[in-house]
């Protein structure tokens, strides 16, 4: 893992001066139920990465997610995976690890376990930041920064602020 690499900034200023960015490389723990804004807090992050030109994968094992309903994003500059529930950690692992996406989403995957591990280790080797937005959190999931949304534009951070603040967006 590189040492030292700054934090990529979250490009929402509240969020931004509690847990100093996204981990790059690392990995992320979103979690919350369905309508309460999960993909709200990575958007700016994605909408900035693809207007610069960067590519963004998001797996989506379900197949829900609907590309140009994510406002001011560069869908040329947008991997969508739909690989199923089986496959979803093992495609996320090996988009993180390309070296070649800096950002990757996955969506809702079925409980982790072995594929937690190896997640972590593919952010380290393609110096990537990698999401996970689930319903509930992960027990597998080892993560530094751990975030739960509310709703209504409220977010607990859960792990990864020293006074676990709720902060509105």
């Amino acid at each position: 893992m590189r040492t030292g690499a700054p934090p990529v900034s979250t490009h929402i200023p509240r969020l931004d001066s509690e847990i100093r960015g996204w981990p790059c490389p690392g990995v992320v723990s979103i979690h919350g139920g369905v309508g309460t804004g999960r993909m709200g807090v990575v958007l700016p992050s994605m909408q900035t990465h693809t207007q610069n030109d960067k590519m963004v994968a998001i797996v989506d094992p379900l197949g829900w997610l609907h590309p140009p309903g994510l406002p001011d994003i560069n869908l040329q500059r947008l991997m969508i995976v739909r690989c199923g529930g089986a496959r979803a950690g093992w495609a996320a692992a090996q988009l993180a690890a390309s070296g070649a996406i800096p950002l990757v989403v996955l969506l809702d995957p079925p409980p982790l376990r072995a594929d937690a591990r190896r997640l972590r280790r593919a952010t380290e080797a393609g110096q990537s930041t990698l999401f996970v937005l689930t319903e509930q959190p992960d027990q597998h999931l080892n993560t530094p920064i751990r975030l739960r949304t509310l709703g209504n534009g409220q977010l607990k951070i859960e792990r990864g602020a020293p006074h676990q603040p709720v902060i509105t967006l």
